[in-house]
């Protein structure tokens, strides 16, 4: 069963991004949305405290919780820098789940992009992994990387738990562009469970190809996307 808490910290996020509040209102007192929800004071603060680290209200001393949707967090996934750093920089806590472990394998076929000859006939590396943000998941990654050249791939960890510090580091591999093409979709039963999300949630599935300076390299990923909490965005 759902907390009451969550519950009600759902209810006045509903209220927010339906226009019902808007940038810079006040909400309602914390006295008055015990009488409103029938709740308790805990309930109240600890729903709007949820608020507050998801960045849609700041509380301000004397004048109480303030409606703040423009300053909702925005991720820049969408790089040639990669998840991790990007969020770092945000100073944001990062983590990563490994669901499965690079292994060496065909390509799946039909594949979500054009592969050269060289591509095809060498295989992939294919791993898959749960990326965490302040310990909320918010994407679920899938990642073909050409067999090619990548001795010691499988067996070693990554480099400061990054991919693209590892390619860079112990292979010499370096991300030069990103190309990317964007779909809504539902949330299936396994991907609700790994995102904790219902089932039928709305998420945003990207497929994204990053080319590489080594010719035949390019890394192809997969990421369905939680954006309830955060944004998904461009970063140079």
């Amino acid at each position: 069963m759902e907390p009451l808490y969550r519950t009600l910290q759902q209810k006045i996020k509903s209220q927010i991004l339906s226009g019902i509040y808007h940038d810079g209102d006040l909400l309602p007192s914390e006295n008055d949305l015990m009488k409103i929800h029938a709740s308790t004071r805990g309930t109240v603060r600890q729903a709007l405290d949820e608020l507050v680290k998801e960045g849609y209200i700041i509380k301000q001393q004397g004048k109480g919780s303030i409606v703040q949707k423009s300053y909702r967090r925005t991720l820049g996934v969408l790089s040639v820098k990669g998840f991790s750093r990007i969020v770092t920089e945000k100073k944001l806590s990062v983590a990563t789940v490994m669901i499965k472990k690079p292994v060496v394998t065909a390509w799946t076929d039909p594949f979500f992009y054009q592969l050269d000859e060289i591509e095809k006939n060498a295989g992939c590396i294919y791993l898959k992994r749960v990326r965490c943000v302040e310990k909320e998941p918010v994407m679920l990654e899938t990642t073909f990387i050409p067999n090619l050249n990548l001795s010691g791939f499988c067996k070693n960890p990554f480099v400061k738990g990054s991919l693209f510090e590892t390619l860079s580091v112990n292979y010499h591999i370096e991300i030069t562009k990103v190309e990317q093409d964007l779909r809504a979709i539902i949330a299936d039963k396994d991907s609700s469970v790994l995102l904790n999300v219902k089932q039928g949630a709305p998420l945003l599935h990207i497929y994204l190809k990053f080319t590489t300076s080594r010719e035949h390299m390019n890394i192809y990923s997969s990421l369905l996307c939680n954006t309830e909490n955060f944004s998904i965005g461009n970063v140079l």
